[in-house]
C-alpha cells in the first residue's frame, strides 16, 4: 500500500470539505433526514460531496460509509473509506465554533485493516492525522500525555442522561466526575476522541452507547498507533467499520490511566 498516496488523498478530503463548510455555513437549510434519521443540512450535504470529489480525482476504486448517504461507490467502488462529513452538525447551525470532519480508509471492513486517518477541526484548520507509524497535529509528530494517576487534568465526559432510564448509568457517571477536575464536552466527538492520542486530553469518556463507528473509528486508529488505551464497552470482538448500531467506549492517555478509569466503573 503506498501510504504516502493514500495520505494526500485523505488530507486533500479534508481540506477540500472544511472549505466547503466554511462557505456553506452562511446560509444554512435542512434537507429532511439522512441515514440514521437525524436531521441533514446542506452544510452536510456539500461536505460530503467535496469528500466524494477528491476520491475521484484520485482515479482509485473506493466504497465510502457515510454519516449523511450511507454506501458510496466512488470510481467503482473497492477500498473502504469511513466518513464523517460534519461531525457537530448541531453547533454548526448554532454557530457554536465546534465541529470537525473525519475520514480514515482501509482495506476491508475490518478495524485492524485502517490504512491512514485523519481529523480537521473546521474552525482553527488543525489537522490530526494517522499513518499507522505516528500521529501528527499539523504535520508535527504528537504523543499522549504523561498522566497515569487520577484525577484527570483534562478530559471529555459525556454527561448525557436524556432518555437513559437505566440508574447504573448514572451511578457510574458520577463516579467518574469526581475524579475529573476540568471535565470537557465539545459536542464533536471525532476530534474530542482525536484529543487523546495528541495529549490535549487525558482521555475521553462516553459510558453510554451514543456514538457511531463514523464518529470514532479515525481515533481509534489514532490510539492504537499512538499508544494510547480504548476499550469499547458494549463490543467484544473487533470493531466492523460497516456496523451501524451506537457504541460507549473510552479512551485514555495509556493503559494504566485506561485501567484505572474501568475500576471505577467495575
Amino acid at each position: 500500500m503506498d501510504i504516502e498516496k493514500f495520505s494526500k488523498i485523505l488530507i486533500s478530503a479534508l481540506e477540500h470539505a472544511r472549505n466547503k463548510i466554511i462557505k456553506s455555513r452562511e446560509k444554512i437549510v435542512s434537507l429532511g433526514e439522512n441515514r440514521f434519521g437525524d436531521t441533514t443540512y446542506n452544510i452536510d450535504h456539500e461536505a460530503e460531496k467535496a469528500i466524494v470529489e477528491e476520491f475521484k480525482k484520485s482515479d482509485i476504486g473506493f466504497t465510502l460509509i457515510s454519516e449523511e448517504s450511507g454506501t458510496i461507490d466512488v470510481n467503482g467502488g473497492g477500498l473502504i473509506a469511513i466518513v464523517d462529513p460534519l461531525d457537530g452538525s448541531n453547533n454548526a447551525i448554532r454557530g457554536i465554533p465546534c465541529y470537525s470532519v473525519s475520514i480514515c480508509i482501509s482495506k476491508s471492513l475490518k478495524f485492524s485493516d485502517i490504512i491512514v486517518s485523519g481529523v480537521v477541526n473546521v474552525i482553527t484548520g488543525d489537522i490530526i492525522f494517522c499513518d499507522g507509524r505516528n500521529v501528527y497535529l499539523n504535520g508535527r509528530v504528537k504523543k499522549p500525555s504523561s498522566r497515569t494517576e487520577l484525577p484527570l487534568t483534562l478530559a471529555t465526559v459525556i454527561p448525557r442522561v436524556y432518555g437513559t432510564e437505566d440508574s447504573r448509568y448514572s451511578e457510574k457517571l458520577f463516579k467518574i466526575l469526581k475524579h475529573v477536575r476540568y471535565p470537557r464536552f465539545f459536542g464533536t466527538a471525532a476530534i474530542e476522541t482525536a484529543y487523546v492520542s495528541t495529549g490535549n486530553l487525558d482521555a475521553f469518556i462516553e459510558l453510554y452507547p451514543r456514538l457511531r463507528v463514523v464518529d470514532i473509528a479515525s481515533s481509534l486508529y489514532m490510539a492504537k498507533t499512538s499508544g494510547a488505551f480504548f476499550k469499547l464497552l458494549n463490543i467484544e470482538n473487533e470493531l466492523d467499520l460497516s456496523y451501524d448500531g451506537r457504541i460507549s467506549c473510552i479512551l485514555a492517555a495509556n493503559n494504566v490511566l485506561g485501567n484505572k478509569i474501568l475500576d471505577l466503573i467495575s
